[in-house]
């Protein structure tokens, strides 16, 4: 295999369990992968119409499942990862000043969460026909909070008494990297113009190739945007969503101990899941093949930021133990 040097790396990090996995051989395998998707983009600049005419399944409920599970499992860990961080929070200091200060941060970071988790779970297309009433922040916040309060006080209490710096950090960006996301996403799907394929009554006619998209003339969201249902497919949350699993289910051991040593397997099936995620939404008509590789691309960039901080630094979910 010497001949291949980065396919060398990538069996390294999955089966060679003696040897170091340091920042290099991390930033292969996000290289392989953008370049993959790049492949991707590639492929989805000729053919978008042709393969989402040949995947697209009308109805197609294991698909909507699947995508919905992605999101949901994107605001699980989000949410879960708050609960930690108000914990860790809390146990850095006994003044009671300072201990207000993270509660009323937290409430607010409750109801603007739950909020846009409710909208989420009442917007999605899994649910249609079962929710006929109009989406209020009422109601999005009733339904956020279903899911948001019991996955908050589990992430509270798995972090237990501790107090760890690191930890902190880890969650806090964490939290802002599937925040911003999030946002940008939505931003696009609320600016750009691109239907879903699905929308489309004449898809010959209609389709337009990412390279030709235009812009709604609008260049700021309004805050009914966050809870509103949009028919832009232009990026792909989903595929964000799904390439930051490859971030998000290693850090799991940090709270949990008994996952120390399994950061490897977790990051594999992060990234079986994420695909999983992709594709369904190409099979649903939700997103192009051209979609889903710009969202990925982006959002290998973040995982660059988060998982890469500086050079030579080791990746500060990827334990010791994994390597003895």
């Amino acid at each position: 295999m010497t001949e291949f040097p980065v396919i060398s790396s990538l069996l390294n990090v999955f089966n060679n369990r003696g040897s170091d996995v340091n920042n290099k051989t991390l930033s292969r395998i996000f290289i392989v992968l953008a370049a993959v998707f790049a492949a991707a983009l590639l492929c989805g600049t000729f053919y978008d119409l042709p393969i989402a005419q040949a995947l697209y399944i009308k109805d197609c409920r294991p698909a909507m499942v699947t995508g919905f599970t992605g999101f949901a499992i994107y605001f699980a860990c989000c949410t879960f990862f708050l609960g930690v961080l108000f914990r860790q929070l809390l146990n850095s200091s006994e003044k009671a000043l300072r201990r207000a200060l993270v509660i009323i941060a937290f409430v607010y970071l409750y109801l603007s969460t739950a909020i846009l988790l409710g909208a989420g779970i009442l917007n999605d297309q899994l649910f249609s026909g079962v929710f006929a009433f109009p989406v209020t922040f009422g109601r999005c916040l009733c339904a956020g909070s279903v899911f948001y309060i019991p996955l908050f006080v589990f992430g509270a209490v798995a972090n237990g008494p501790r107090y760890d710096k690191a930890l902190v950090k880890k969650s806090l960006m964490l939290v802002i990297i599937m925040t911003f996301v999030f946002l940008l996403s939505t931003y696009f799907n609320c600016t750009v113009i691109r239907p879903h394929y699905r929308l489309l009554a004449d898809p010959s006619a209609e389709f337009t190739p990412w390279y030709q998209l235009k812009s709604t003339g609008r260049l700021f969201m309004s805050i009914p945007d966050l809870i509103s249902s949009h028919p832009g497919s232009f990026t792909s949350g989903h595929a964000m969503y799904g390439i930051l699993f490859l971030v998000l289910f290693p850090s799991l051991p940090e709270v949990f101990p008994s996952l120390k040593g399994k950061e490897k397997a977790l990051m594999i099936i992060g990234g079986v899941a994420g695909l999983a995620v992709m594709f369904s939404r190409m099979i649903t008509g939700d997103n192009y093949l051209s979609d889903i590789a710009l969202g990925a691309i982006a959002a290998i960039k973040m995982c660059f930021s988060y998982a890469l901080p500086k050079k030579g630094s080791r990746l500060k979910f990827w334990s010791k133990k994994n390597d003895a």
